[in-house]
């Protein structure tokens, strides 16, 4: 009995945790995706992620993707980011998951090295490890060394990554969209105990002189509820 307590209890937790992202207007699951190489297209990697689960959008590698995935049935919102400390950090800091993109053909370098344990240390959500351009090592018998020796690299980081899937293969790239659509983000604690947003849209009002007021932004509340009357922080605006 106090095993089934404890299952009801679990699944109820699980419930609450994902009934934001419920519906055709649920909130979409917000992934970051990390270069950790300057040769790495994340528009590429983004495509390949639509394509796997036939969806057609377009990609544009300087703003926020969002799509439906019909599949599973999930809004999904790609955020990519440059290979920069700054900017992944940022990006990283709003994301449900993070998705790391390694090389296949060059080694993670000191700055990617750098970029991982800050992304680490600042707190970090779900994480998956996918690679890029493996079908373009000859000969094909190297690749699951290279896998293996990609995945040997992570583990150092992230222990419990158990796969690192390649972005060449259709099927593992839906099995990484289906992680994204099904898996309960874990989230950051320091983040989820305040109110935030990924600010989706922003509109601007006419100009009358001098003053610009009644901007509005747009996007999803998520951590806490927000207080219509509490003072809120832009980055980078005030």
């Amino acid at each position: 009995n106090q095993a089934r307590q404890k299952q009801q209890l679990k699944h109820q937790e699980k419930s609450q945790a994902t009934s934001i992202f419920s519906g055709q207007n649920g909130a979409p699951r917000q992934v970051a995706i990390v270069p950790l190489s300057d040769n790495i297209d994340t528009s590429n990697v983004i495509r390949s992620l639509n394509e796997s689960v036939d969806v057609s959008d377009d990609v544009s590698v300087d703003r926020q993707i969002r799509v439906r995935v019909d599949r599973f049935k999930q809004n999904v919102t790609y955020i990519p980011a440059r290979y920069d400390l700054l900017h992944a950090l940022d990006v990283c800091r709003v994301a449900d998951f993070v998705v790391l993109v390694l090389p296949t053909d060059v080694e993670v370098a000191e700055e990617g090295e750098i970029l991982l344990r800050s992304i680490e240390s600042q707190g970090i959500s779900n994480v998956l490890v996918v690679a890029q351009g493996l079908d373009q090592l000859n000969p094909p018998k190297k690749r699951p060394q290279v896998i293996s020796s990609l995945k040997s690299y992570i583990n150092h980081f992230f222990p419990t990554i158990e796969k690192v899937l390649s972005l060449d293969s259709r099927q593992e790239s839906s099995n990484v969209v289906r992680s994204l659509c099904t898996a309960t983000p874990k989230g950051i604690r320091w983040r989820d105990d305040r109110s935030w947003m990924l600010i989706q849209d922003v509109n601007w009002p006419e100009i009358q002189g001098d003053t610009i007021d009644g901007v509005v932004v747009t996007g999803v509340v998520r951590g806490k509820g927000l207080k219509a009357d509490r003072i809120v922080h832009i980055p980078g605006w005030g």
